[in-house]
């Protein structure tokens, strides 16, 4: 037992003697970096990839094999660039094209003039004299629409294809009253050909209404006739007196029997010229 416990302090002693307290003990936390099985597989597919794409360019051989699909696609997406690099004009890796093309345009501003054609000119002086009156007869009849000028040529414009001066008058009589802005006499409504119209008129009568929803009900006249008008509670109109002279833009129109009769909606829009005045 006593040879036991001698070996024990021995082992002991000889612990205490290597272990030195005066001694800096480091720790070296650097990590060795060391390639994957899966990478040095890769690194070598890559490197065979250069070498092929080397002897593409070099001419031994016209297709790279064994590449991966990714490789393939990027070497496909180069050969075209290469390729639309060569057949542009100026063959440098960047395009001058937007410049040369802004360049032309500059020079270009301004040299051609296009020509355009009069349809008024093709007609002798009676016709264009007979023109020049129905055109001003539309303009003072339909206000708001088209300019004089620009009546007098679509009626030669329908002239010149073949139209008599009366239907050419009539169709852009027509065309006129449907143009968007234009005030429509009171008379001529039901022949728009479109589902609202402008008009002016003098309120001439109100009535109570006759059901909550309706907000105002009443007479709107001028020179040409008189229409029965609606304005909705919902649509939020300003309230009208009688005596007050208004334009009435956007309002709908329908047939209520017989007759023409007009609404004013959410779409609508009441323009005051006063009161006591006599329309147009």
């Amino acid at each position: 037992m006593s040879s036991k416990i001698s070996s024990h302090k021995e082992g002991s002693e000889a612990y205490e003697h290597v272990v030195d307290p005066t001694v800096k003990w480091e720790v070296d936390e650097r990590v060795e970096l060391r390639a994957t099985v899966a990478m040095e597989m890769q690194a070598t597919i890559d490197s065979d990839v250069i070498e092929a794409m080397a002897a593409v360019e070099n001419g031994e051989c016209e297709r790279p094999f064994g590449m991966t699909l990714e490789a393939e696609e990027r070497w496909e997406a180069r050969e075209l660039e290469v390729e639309r690099t060569r057949t542009r004009e100026d063959r440098s890796q960047t395009s001058k094209r937007e410049a040369v093309c802004r360049g032309m345009s500059v020079r270009q501003c301004g040299q051609e003039t296009v020509e355009r054609i009069n349809p008024m000119d093709d007609l002798d002086t009676e016709t264009r004299r007979a023109v020049e009156t129905q055109a001003a007869r539309i303009a003072s009849r339909v206000r708001g629409g088209m300019a004089p000028s620009g009546i007098e040529v679509r009626i030669a414009e329908r002239m010149n294809a073949g139209a008599d001066v009366q239907t050419a008058v009539l169709e852009t009589l027509d065309e006129v009253k449907a143009t968007p802005g234009a005030v429509v006499p009171i008379d001529e409504i039901g022949t728009v050909g479109r589902s609202e119209v402008d008009i002016e008129g003098r309120i001439s009568k109100l009535w109570t209404p006759s059901h909550p929803s309706i907000a105002q009900v009443g007479l709107l006249e001028d020179a040409t006739g008189t229409v029965k008008f609606t304005s909705w509670a919902r649509s939020n109109q300003p309230w009208l007196a009688e005596g007050d002279v208004v334009r009435l833009r956007n309002v709908a129109w329908n047939y209520y029997g017989e007759r023409v009769s007009v609404a004013l909606t959410g779409w609508s829009t009441v323009v005051s010229l006063g009161s006591s005045q006599t329309p147009r």
